[in-house]
């Protein structure tokens, strides 16, 4: 027998099945993601799910019955680790306030002790707050956001903002968890004084089929529109200058950003992409052909998704980067937008990392955060 996890019902749920092909019963009937199986021991199957919030990561068991139990009770990102008879779990977790809390727990959830509660290693520097709510695009869906005020925050000033972008499937940017899923990059632009804001739209994880599933064939279509919805709002906040918006990302985050320059002229000042798709013919079959099928398949969506296409609409400040050994984005793409651009008679910024594959890291990676953000604030006055 095994279990086997399935959304057709519209979310990851749990089903019991022999080796036969026949479903014994469904164990789980959730309209929330499970996320992943951590264990099954002492009977019962113990996995991962968002619960009823999609920014969390919450420990639930199951009877091979379909009798269900929340075993973590506290909201956030909780990582457990079973033991082999099923009655204890070492339970480490984050959320918006606690930077992390080691806990023994009992099958049914109780706290048996506290390991750990860790101090906030940042405390000694000054840094601002993050606020996450909930959008509404145009079709009437809920979106999550993020936006970080510099910690001098003063809501009668007008403030320039950074968007910070991924935007692809099976990624998710905003978590209940310590410092809600950014990186401490983010806090230092907001100290420069800046809001730094993230939505996470329509493709993106954990929030179900329908939901992820709109993308297929039309990569950045939906995503955009939802990026658009983020700015509107953004846009409606009496502290926001609204004339000074930037947009960043990486990969499909660059992808994204070249797309909302090119598809939306003069409403971002500029942006920085990073190893972004520029044409999904470009792009590894196995990724590109899962959501937009093969260029025979789809030439109308591969056509009117490419990034060269549109490298006429550059009107803003787009700096483009590249790591010159990517081998996940790789340097086709930004060498065909970029001699496009030079066909056409359009300047664009673009900076080389040599030697560096998709990401760039180690102390390099000091050198491309400079280079991003210093564009970004020397771009957007």
């Amino acid at each position: 027998e095994f279990i086997w996890v399935s959304e057709r019902d519209g979310f990851n749920n749990l089903y019991h099945y022999d080796f036969n092909g026949k479903l014994i019963n469904q164990l789980t009937a959730n309209k929330f993601v499970v996320k992943n199986i951590v264990a099954y021991e002492g009977g019962k199957i113990f996995f991962n799910a968002t619960g009823d919030s999609p920014l969390n990561t919450m420990l639930y068991n199951v009877d091979l019955k379909g009798n269900q139990s929340l075993v973590t009770k506290i909201s956030g990102t909780h990582s457990a680790t079973v033991s082999t008879n099923g009655k204890w779990i070492y339970d480490a977790y984050s959320n918006h306030d606690v930077p992390n809390q080691e806990l023994i727990l009992n099958a049914e959830g109780k706290t048996i002790r506290t390991v750990l509660t860790a101090e906030n290693k940042i405390s000694e520097y000054v840094y601002g707050s993050a606020d996450l709510g909930t959008i509404e695009n145009g079709k009437g869906t809920t979106l999550y956001t993020r936006l970080i005020k510099p910690s001098n925050f003063d809501p009668q000033k007008k403030y320039p903002v950074m968007v910070y972008v991924y935007g692809g499937p099976h990624a998710q940017l905003i978590t209940n968890s310590w410092l809600d899923g950014a990186n401490l990059w983010m806090y230092w632009m907001a100290e420069q004084g800046y809001l730094v804001f993230t939505v996470d739209g329509r493709g993106s994880a954990e929030r179900g089929f329908e939901f992820e599933s709109v993308i297929h064939r039309q990569l950045g279509v939906a995503e955009m529109e939802d990026q658009m919805a983020g700015v509107d709002y953004l846009k409606s906040l009496k502290y926001v200058d609204g004339n000074r918006i930037a947009v960043h990302g990486w990969s499909f985050g660059g992808f994204m950003t070249t797309n909302l320059l090119l598809t939306h002229p003069g409403v971002f000042t500029c942006g920085v992409a990073g190893g972004p798709v520029t044409d999904w013919k470009f792009y590894e079959i196995m990724y590109g052909e899962r959501y937009m099928d093969s260029p025979e398949q789809n030439p109308e969506g591969y056509k009117s998704t490419s990034l060269i296409e549109k490298a006429g609409n550059l009107k803003d400040d787009l700096l483009l980067i590249h790591g010159t050994m990517d081998d996940v984005v790789v340097m086709q793409h930004n060498y065909a937008l970029i001699k496009k651009s030079v066909d056409l008679g359009i300047q664009a910024d673009f900076f080389p990392y040599p030697t560096h594959l998709h990401n760039v890291r180690g102390k390099d990676r000091v050198h491309l955060m400079e280079k991003i953000l210093n564009y970004i604030i020397e771009k957007n006055k």
